[in-house]
């Protein structure tokens, strides 16, 4: 379980430094405004993930937490994709 946490902790930093570059305006700033909140939510849900993973003792499989990492993932995914596309 320690290397789960330890896992969950590593990303969300990993995710928290990671911040594309100021962008001008228009469509780059949209998408870096929509990276951000995609990021937000990838960090708030590997919290809650991880609040689960401790809290569980071996009696939640926290599904519906993970569930929502995977959501926050596609989002993130989307973001960055967007991100690529109107801040070359």
């Amino acid at each position: 379980m320690n290397i789960i946490i330890g896992t969950i902790s590593a990303a969300m930093m990993t995710l928290a430094l990671v911040s594309p570059p100021a962008s001008g305006a228009g469509d780059c700033s949209t998408a870096n405004d929509a990276f951000q909140a995609a990021l937000a939510k990838v960090v708030n849900a590997l919290r809650g993930y991880e609040q689960c993973v401790s809290e569980s003792k071996g009696k939640d499989k926290c599904s519906a937490e993970m569930q929502a990492v995977d959501d926050a993932h596609d989002d993130f995914e989307d973001a960055v994709n967007d991100y690529k596309q109107a801040c070359p």
